[in-house]
C-alpha cells in the first residue's frame, strides 16, 4: 500500500431515508415505528403540540412538561424515578416553541415495564404543590443567574426584535413571571393540551407485538380536541438596536440576523449552502476572519432556525467590548464579499463536500434516520427532501450564491443587537 496516495472518494448523489411503518393506534394517535434494529435498545419519543406557543401564561408549558411525571401524594417523583431506574430505563423531557414531550430509553425486554411506569405516572399526575414550589424556586434562581450573562440578554432582545413582542416566538420570561405562574395553571394546561391533545409516537426498536398492543391500549385514553391557535405575524425591527448596557461586563454579545423562509421555499437549499460558506462550519469565512485572523473571539457562527410558523437567520458571537464595533464591521465586510465576489471553485467544492459528509453523518443508524423522518413529518416536506437537497448542493453555482447574498443579506434588512 502506497500511503502517499490519497484513497478514492465519491460524493453521494442521493440519500435513501428509511421511512418507518405508520400505525394508527386510537383516537387519531399515530405511531411511526422503525423495527429494523440490530441490538436490543429501544427509543420511544412521545410528542404533543404542547410547546410554549400554546400557553396563555408564560412558563406554564415549561413547568407542565417538567412536572407531569412528578407523581402525586401517594407516589412521589422519587419513587417513579427509582422504578424506572430499576428496569434500566432512562427518561428525557423535551420542550420548544412548537412541541413538547418525553423520550424513553430502555431495552427490548424491559421497555414494556418502563412505559407502564411512565404512563401510570402520567395519568395520575397531580402536580404536587411542594414539588411545584421547589421547581419554581430552582428555576427562578437559575433564571436570575442566566439573566446576568450578556449572551442571554442579547438573544432575548434579538428574538423580540426579530418576531415582535406580541409574537409567541419573540416573548421571553421576566422575573415576575415566576411568581405569577400557579399550580392550577399547570393542571389546566396538562388537561387541555396533553390529556385532550393528540400525541405522536416515534418508536425505534425491535419490540414485541405485545408492546405495540400496549401502545394501542394507552392511546384509547385520549379525548382529542382541536387546539385553537392563530400565530401573530412576525414584525421585525430592522437596523441597529440600542446596546444593552451591562455593568462591569468585559465581553459583548453580538447577534445579527433577519426573518427568513421555511424549508419548503425554493431558495432554502441554496441559502443553506451560502450560510455554510459564511459561518456554518469551523472553516467558514467568519471563523477564518474574526477568530483566526483578528483573534476577536473563540467562536462565531451563523445558522438558520426554522419553526412551524416562522424562521430566521442568525450570526452570533461574543467578543471583548473593546472590539465590538470592529467585529460588527468585519461581519458586514464578509457579507459584502459574498455579494461582490464570486466564491472560488476550490472553496465551493470544500463546502459542498462538508455538507454532503454532514448529511451522511446525520443518517448513520436507525435513531438518526428517525430524526430525519421527524424533520420531514413536522415540516410537511416531500419524501424526496434529502435527495433534493443533495442534488441542489451539487448543482448550485457560485453565481447563484452571489445572487442569494444580494437578495437576502442586504444591510438594511438585517437586525443588529448587542449587549455588554
Amino acid at each position: 500500500m502506497n500511503r502517499s496516495i490519497a484513497p478514492n472518494y465519491s460524493q453521494p448523489e442521493s440519500l435513501a431515508i428509511q421511512f418507518p411503518e405508520e400505525i394508527e393506534l386510537a383516537n387519531g394517535v399515530q405511531l411511526f415505528w422503525t423495527k429494523d434494529v440490530k441490538d436490543d435498545s429501544v427509543k420511544l419519543d412521545i410528542e404533543w403540540r404542547a410547546g410554549s406557543k400554546y400557553q396563555s401564561k408564560k412558563l406554564v408549558a415549561n413547568f407542565t412538561n417538567k412536572l407531569m411525571l412528578s407523581g402525586n401524594e401517594d407516589r412521589p417523583a422519587s419513587a417513579i424515578a427509582s422504578e424506572i431506574d430499576y428496569y434500566g430505563g432512562y427518561l428525557q423531557h423535551e420542550l420548544d416553541r412548537d412541541h413538547a414531550g418525553i423520550v424513553l430509553y430502555g431495552l427490548r425486554e424491559n421497555i414494556s415495564d418502563v412505559f407502564r411506569i411512565v404512563t401510570e405516572a402520567f395519568s395520575a399526575a397531580s402536580f404536587p404543590q411542594k414539588q411545584f414550589e421547589k421547581e419554581r424556586t430552582v428555576a427562578s434562581m437559575s433564571f436570575k443567574i442566566e439573566s446576568k450573562k450578556v449572551k442571554n440578554l442579547c438573544q432575548r432582545r434579538f428574538n423580540k426584535a426579530i418576531f415582535g413582542k406580541e409574537s409567541v416566538y419573540g416573548q421571553s420570561a421576566v422575573e415576575e413571571d415566576f411568581t405569577a405562574v400557579e399550580q392550577e395553571d399547570l393542571k389546566t394546561f396538562y388537561k387541555e393540551v396533553y390529556q385532550q391533545g393528540t400525541p405522536t409516537l416515534f418508536l425505534v426498536g425491535n419490540v414485541t407485538e405485545s408492546f405495540i398492543e400496549q401502545l394501542k391500549k394507552w392511546a384509547e385514553n385520549f379525548s382529542p380536541k382541536t387546539i385553537n391557535y392563530t400565530p401573530n405575524a412576525p414584525e421585525q425591527e430592522k437596523g441597529r438596536i440600542a446596546n444593552i448596557e451591562v455593568e462591569d461586563a468585559i465581553q459583548s454579545a453580538i447577534r445579527v440576523g433577519r426573518l427568513m423562509f421555511k424549508k419548503t421555499h425554493p431558495d432554502y437549499f441554496g441559502f443553506q449552502l451560502l450560510n455554510t460558506v459564511l459561518g456554518g462550519y469551523f472553516g467558514s469565512r467568519l471563523m477564518a476572519n474574526i477568530r483566526e485572523d483578528k483573534g476577536y473571539t473563540y467562536g462565531i457562527g451563523s445558522d438558520m432556525a426554522v419553526m412551524e410558523d416562522a424562521a430566521y437567520f442568525l450570526i452570533s458571537t461574543e467578543v471583548g467590548i473593546d472590539v465590538r464595533e470592529q467585529t460588527i464591521q468585519e461581519i458586514f465586510n464578509e457579507i459584502e464579499r459574498l455579494q461582490t465576489e464570486l466564491i472560488s471553485e476550490e472553496e465551493l467544492l470544500k463546502v459542498k463536500n462538508y455538507l454532503l459528509g454532514d448529511f451522511l453523518r446525520h443518517a448513520d443508524g436507525p435513531i438518526a434516520m428517525m430524526e430525519n423522518f421527524k424533520n420531514i413529518h413536522f415540516n410537511l416536506l416531500p419524501k424526496t427532501y434529502y435527495s433534493d437537497f443533495i442534488q441542489a448542493i451539487h448543482n448550485t453555482t457560485a453565481a447563484e450564491l452571489q445572487n442569494l447574498a444580494i437578495k437576502y443579506l442586504q444591510r438594511d434588512d438585517l437586525t443588529v443587537v448587542t449587549a455588554g
